[in-house]
């Protein structure tokens, strides 16, 4: 058994007065586009957001597929991958369908089938705690937007690199695909267009954005589905809604920030049906701290609608973060692989630690209120296989490291 070292460096963050700023992104007729946008830089790029289909988790441990919102639906066959020439869609109406999830990157539709109580399910596959690979065992009917339809089997996830096929429904123009994720590293997504059968390297670096205006998909209603336009962020940045004082007022609270990408999301707007156009939300702040540890105040001004999908606000910097290169927070956890008990040292400057199945899925939370060194966790309970312990320290850096409950 071997004892796993990681490390966070330690940050404060000052805060100061600085100027606001005025700017905008526009998405286009129909909010035909995505705009990544970087808080310290502008827009870091504007990109067609209706040119692919799947988009696949490139991520160290991670194995989200995440599915376009212009895809009206998605079916899961309900019978195994044994009957992938003869699938009959008969009354595929009354399959199961999915959409992607927004409270994490990790909520991909082709892993919403996942069986929440089994870590090694991971929707579109099962993970192999020996092998270390995930094998596809369910068969995807995707609808595209021109009324035509494909199946899609995600057949393998292994050494960084996803295997899957797809075909038409007559099994004429049966196509296998691979992608490495190594081949774009540094990026959160890689995506693929079923429709024009190729791979589509449309996102920017991770680091050099912070959110992203896009329109997505959610069910607003029972069985309602319909898009929305709205901001989510990107991993490793954290948001607080402030929406009780006037803008000015507004104060940052680094206790109440949250992780879920769409804490600003789209009600920042509504639709007023007197005057067709958007009323914004007086007195909401929102506060993003990003992945650098800097802190923005968030501020809509304005909404055109999908006439050319565009959105007015202001920025502020009201926080910058400063990294303590000479304080280093070792964090140790022993045995790994773990049996029965995972012991995680040199807690005194970690505020908050989780654990997650690949699916995404809390399995663990802690929360270091009294300033513990040590947690022995019982994992006895844990299926085997592959987790991810995630550790936040008290000024706000955040790290995650791979652990094995066999």
């Amino acid at each position: 058994m071997k004892k796993i070292i990681f490390t966070l460096c330690v940050s404060a963050i000052t805060f100061t007065a600085s100027a606001q700023i005025n700017d905008s992104t526009e998405l286009g007729t129909g909010y035909a586009n995505q705009s990544f946008y970087s808080l310290a830089n502008g827009e870091v790029s504007n990109v067609d957001n209706n040119n692919w289909d799947l988009a696949f988790d490139l991520s160290g441990f991670g194995a989200a597929i995440r599915l376009n919102r212009r895809i009206d639906v998605m079916y899961v066959y309900p019978n195994d991958t044994s009957n992938w020439a003869s699938l009959d869609t008969a009354g595929h109406q009354s399959w199961d369908s999915y959409l992607n999830g927004y409270e994490d990157w990790s909520q991909g539709a082709l892993n919403a089938d996942a069986d929440l109580a089994d870590p090694a399910d991971l929707g579109w596959g099962m993970y192999n705690s020996l092998t270390h690979y995930t094998e596809g065992d369910r068969i995807f009917v995707i609808e595209l937007s021109d009324g035509s339809f494909r199946k899609v089997w995600i057949q393998l996830l292994a050494g960084g690199e996803y295997t899957f096929k797809f075909d038409y429904l007559d099994n004429s123009n049966e196509q296998t695909i691979t992608i490495t994720k190594s081949d774009y590293a540094g990026k959160n997504f890689v995506y693929y267009s079923l429709e024009n059968e190729m791979i589509i390297d449309r996102e920017p670096l991770s680091a050099d954005w912070d959110i992203v205006f896009t329109n997505y998909a959610l069910e607003l209603a029972p069985n309602y589905i319909s898009t929305v336009t709205g901001v989510l962020h990107n991993v490793d940045c954290y948001v607080q809604e402030v929406n009780t004082v006037p803008t000015s007022q507004a104060v940052y609270n680094d206790g109440a920030v949250e992780a879920n990408i769409s804490t600003i999301g789209y009600n920042w707007k509504t639709y007023d049906f007197g005057s067709g156009g958007y009323l914004i939300e007086d007195s909401l702040s929102y506060f993003v701290q990003t992945a650098t540890g800097d802190v923005w105040q968030l501020v809509f001004t304005g909404f055109n609608g999908s006439s050319d999908g565009k959105s007015y606000f202001t920025k502020e910097l009201i926080g910058a973060a400063s990294f303590d290169e000479n304080q280093i927070i070792e964090l140790v956890t022993y045995p790994n692989p773990a049996v029965n008990e995972l012991n995680i040292f040199n807690l005194e400057n970690i505020s908050e630690l989780s654990v997650y199945s690949l699916s995404g899925q809390e399995v663990f939370k802690f929360d270091n209120d009294e300033n513990q060194n040590l947690l022995q966790l019982d994992v006895s309970d844990f299926p085997s296989g592959l987790y991810v312990l995630k550790a936040q320290s008290t000024t706000g850096g955040v790290v995650s490291q791979k652990i094995i409950i066999q």
